[in-house]
């Protein structure tokens, strides 16, 4: 399969390693990485821009993947190089089972990212505080 070919089931897996369903911004204001064509709500994905040119479904199948300055340089800079660890990861357990099974894992809340469950308390967190506010 590759990347052009995903159907709609596997949409939402993006060709660096992540699941656009876990995301805070996914449907408002990004429709996922693939999409959009490699443009999500931060801007222009080089990442989706090279596995295109490449004509491969993600970052896993090319020989490069572990060495590639592409994949290891995209992350955020708050959070930290440990991000790129846990996409390369996931990308290797996705290539193991396959990126249906994967995504099928992911919708079900199996194999959460860690990330997005942080960011998901943080905002649960802020909501109680204001209802504690409007309360008091």
């Amino acid at each position: 399969m590759t990347f052009v070919e995903l159907d709609s089931d596997n949409r939402l897996a993006t060709p660096c390693g992540l699941y656009c369903g876990e995301c805070l911004y996914y449907e408002k204001p990004c429709k996922g990485c693939s999409a959009l064509k490699g443009r999500p709500s931060w801007g222009k994905c080089k990442t989706y821009a090279c596995i295109a040119e490449k004509k491969i479904e993600h970052c896993g199948k090319c020989p490069e993947f572990l060495a590639c300055s592409i994949f290891l340089n995209q992350y955020s800079r708050e959070l930290g190089r440990w991000r790129v660890f846990y996409k390369a990861g996931q990308l290797m357990y996705r290539e193991k089972i396959g990126t249906t099974a994967w995504v099928k894992e992911k919708a079900k809340g199996e194999n959460v990212d860690p990330k997005m469950t942080i960011e998901r308390y943080l905002k649960w967190e802020k909501t109680q505080k204001k209802l504690h506010i409007k309360k008091t």
